[in-house]
C-alpha cells in the first residue's frame, strides 16, 4: 500500500511530505524555521514539555 502524499506551499517554497506530517516538520525539512518553545527536547530533565502549548509557533494556513 502507498503512503499518501501532500503538497504544500511554505513562503513560496513547495514540499511533499507523508499525510498526516506538521506544517511544523515540513517547514524544518525545507530549512525554514518557525520558533518554538514546546518542541525543544528536555529529555534528562524533570521538565514537562507539552508540544502545542507554548502558541510561539502560530502560523497563518490559507
Amino acid at each position: 500500500m502507498e503512503d499518501k502524499q501532500i503538497t504544500l506551499q511554505i513562503d513560496g517554497h513547495f514540499i511533499t511530505v507523508p499525510e498526516g506530517s506538521t506544517i511544523l516538520e515540513a517547514a524544518t525539512k525545507i530549512g525554514i524555521n518557525i520558533p518554538t518553545l514546546c518542541h525543544i527536547d528536555l529529555k534528562g530533565t524533570c521538565i514537562k514539555n507539552n508540544p502545542a502549548s507554548c502558541r510561539i509557533c502560530v502560523v497563518e494556513v490559507v
